[in-house]
């Protein structure tokens, strides 16, 4: 094979170009969850080229559900390599509402930016990443979600197992994200 042939010859550069190229047209095959399944286990063999090649695909093309599975710490490595941050933006203020609406306003205008049905009971708390790329609400329906701050899907869904009181980002790294229920158990 053409690999074998790279290999053999020395030619490193070449085989990595053909790894490439064949990684790219595996993972373009499969179906969202496998893609999902693929991205964790490369990250968890260290498996760079892999993992690299299909966490891209995977932040492209995977739907809500299927990135709402992924394991928390995948989740937040595409969240930071291939979700677009946010450059300039309006002032925005997130409301909450006792019957699980997260409403997103402009702060200068008042107008309402977005209305989301965010969670299926009371929402407790809401919080913005520090770079604004990302909204965290935590609700008495047992849950934390992180929202996407510019296209508002959800993108990931901590279980608690009681109702959820708080949720704060870190200032040092956007990718940690804390909620803490009513039985004081803080993830």
């Amino acid at each position: 094979s053409t690999l074998h042939a790279a290999d053999y010859c020395g030619a490193q550069a070449c085989k990595l170009w053909v790894e490439n190229i064949i990684i790219k047209d595996h993972i373009s095959n499969l179906e969202p969850n496998e893609l999902r399944r693929l991205t964790e286990n490369a990250r968890a063999c260290h498996a760079d080229p892999l993992y690299e090649a299909a966490s891209e695909e995977l932040a492209k093309r995977a739907p809500v559900d299927v990135l709402a599975k992924t394991d928390s710490q995948v989740l937040a490595e595409i969240v930071d390599r291939h979700v677009e941050k946010r450059q300039s933006r309006t002032q925005e203020l997130a409301v909450v509402t006792v019957n699980g609406k997260l409403l997103i306003y402009d702060s200068a205008t008042g107008s309402n930016l977005q209305t989301l049905d965010a969670h299926g009971d009371c929402i407790n708390c809401v919080a913005y990443s520090f770079d604004s790329s990302m909204i965290a609400t935590a609700s008495s329906d047992r849950t934390v979600r992180l929202w996407n701050a510019d296209t508002y899907a959800c993108l990931h869904i901590l279980q608690h197992d009681r109702l959820v009181w708080a949720v704060a980002f870190s200032k040092l790294n956007r990718l940690v994200v804390a909620s803490c229920d009513a039985a004081g158990l803080c993830k």
